[in-house]
């Protein structure tokens, strides 16, 4: 073959239309509803959601009534409708989840402890008891300001790791075991670790 010549069994399918068309074969109607308002994080109505889904706007408003019902989806009445976006707390609920499969009572004990003692560093490093009075005393382009935002994913982290130390020993997911490494829990713990910073606030 010369430069010239083509390449040989080149597809010519439409990659993007292919990706959705493995999707749509390889999940049900409801896995996709869910899998759409789990990324959509502002209201968004069901003829959109629908689309997005590959599904009927009557197939996708059943399931998201099911799910605004068990609390997995936010409902907001508008003047043209009801519009539908992930429920935050179910979001906390997951990482709560993930955090009781992959820690232990003892290492979230070991996870708060190390984060209020980063804490307290910021406010010695500083000088001041809140952010609040710390973003008072910085000015525009300080370096601060990066410290401003670790104090902010620490007092986010240590909301989420609370609350999952009160609540060792209730699985919303039926999933508690400290052995079990899901798929899903892996990607997280790659990511971004049971413990880190919320990284999917994707807007849809």
């Amino acid at each position: 073959m010369t430069t010239s010549d083509p390449p040989e069994n080149l597809w010519e399918g439409n990659l993007n239309q292919a990706v959705v068309e493995e999707w749509t074969d390889e999940t049900t109607a409801f896995d996709r509803v869910r899998q759409v308002v789990d990324v959509t994080t502002e209201p968004q109505p069901v003829a959109e959601i629908a689309d997005r889904a590959r599904v009927s706007p009557p197939t996708a408003r059943k399931y998201l009534s099911t799910m605004a019902e068990d609390g997995r989806v936010k409902r907001i009445g508008t003047d043209t409708g009801s519009q539908y976006m992930r429920a935050p707390q179910a979001l906390a609920m997951r990482r709560i989840a993930a955090i009781h499969r992959e820690h232990t009572k003892d290492e979230i004990r070991d996870s708060i402890r190390e984060l209020k003692e980063e804490r307290a560093n910021l406010t010695k490093t500083h000088e001041v008891g809140t952010i609040d009075e710390l973003t008072l005393d910085l000015e525009a382009g300080d370096e601060g300001w990066k410290d401003v935002a670790r104090w902010r994913q620490i007092e986010q982290n240590l909301e989420i790791a609370q609350a999952a130390l009160a609540l060792y020993g209730f699985d919303p997911d039926d999933s508690h075991t400290a052995t079990v490494r899901t798929g899903e829990s892996t990607t997280e713990q790659q990511e971004r670790g049971a413990f880190g910073d919320d990284a999917s606030q994707s807007s849809a």
